[in-house]
């Protein structure tokens, strides 16, 4: 089962242990495991590396921001390249909880992008840097538009690249709808906000998804580009990851190449999307993203 697939099937557990409605009056949900996976954590070779000269090219300290439940070590396959093309690149794990070790993007969201606003100013004060660009997986790619909106990042941000942004909320494949429809979704909120808060932020109903759109998807003066996959299971619908203003760039993984089959945790193991996101990130330098970027 995929790891994503396991998530969406314990948030319905968990809301169907909550409520007096019983766990068989919802739909039917193959669950593999009792336990999260482990994952083995690895260590980035050049990553927060503050001794990093930048290069004409790439000025800008380049800052990784991962998904829910992911930490810094999740962009292992994207770094590499991002430094091999002349980025200093960094990255932080954010939203961590004490119930929950080694899992990141848990806390709640607006504690999130402080942590981010805060590591940003740090990046950017030891690197003499006046601004940085942002590349955000998941709950990642909304944390960026947080801080420039609220936080003080107005001005600091010059490109921003989603990768599955989860810019207008999800109905987590439908869960969230149907949880409500059964009247199991409010009376779980108690629980989740004692172990992983950040969940119900993210629904496309919630008081902080409104907030972060208030006003428009996007900031004067930073270029937004956002990248989403038709196998999304847990930004649904996939389409509600692009933003919606003008002059944003919003692109369908398969669009790019038929053959690409990841679903929302694996964007960042793509090489057609590593090539979507150098595009953005450098527009110069650009070079098709395709099938053959898995070459």
């Amino acid at each position: 089962m995929k790891f994503s697939t396991l998530i969406l099937s314990t948030v319905v557990t968990l809301m169907a242990s909550t409520s007096r409605v019983q766990a068989a009056a919802l739909p039917t949900v193959d669950i593999q495991a009792a336990t999260m996976p482990q994952f083995v954590k690895r260590d980035i070779a050049g990553l927060n590396n503050y001794n990093c000269k930048p290069s004409a090219a790439h000025p800008r300290p380049l800052i990784l921001v991962h998904a829910t439940l992911l930490t810094a070590d999740s962009w292992q396959d994207f770094v590499p390249t991002f430094q091999q093309q002349g980025w200093c690149v960094f990255a932080l794990t954010y939203g961590t909880v004490p119930d929950i070790p080694g899992f990141g993007g848990l806390a709640p969201v607006e504690q999130s992008a402080q942590q981010l606003a805060d590591f940003a100013n740090n990046v950017m004060a030891r690197m003499n840097a006046s601004q940085v660009d942002l590349v955000g997986h998941s709950q990642g790619g909304i944390l960026g538009r947080y801080w420039v909106k609220y936080l003080g990042g107005a001005g600091k941000v010059n490109r921003m690249v989603g990768i599955s942004p989860i810019t207008h909320g999800t109905t987590l494949s439908g869960i969230a709808t149907v949880a409500k429809a059964l009247q199991v979704f409010y009376p779980a909120e108690p629980l989740f906000d004692k172990i992983a808060p950040s969940f119900y932020e993210m629904v496309n109903t919630s008081p902080f998804i409104a907030k972060l759109n208030a006003g428009g998807d996007t900031s004067p003066g930073v270029v937004h580009s956002n990248i989403a996959t038709k196998f999304d299971e847990v930004v649904t619908p996939y389409q509600t990851a692009f933003e919606n203003d003008p002059g944003v760039t919003n692109v369908v993984l398969q669009d790019l190449c038929l053959l690409s089959l990841n679903e929302h945790l694996t964007m960042v193991n793509s090489m057609v999307v590593l090539q979507y996101v150098l595009n953005q990130l450098d527009p110069s330098a650009a070079k098709t993203a395709n099938c053959l970027s898995l070459l």
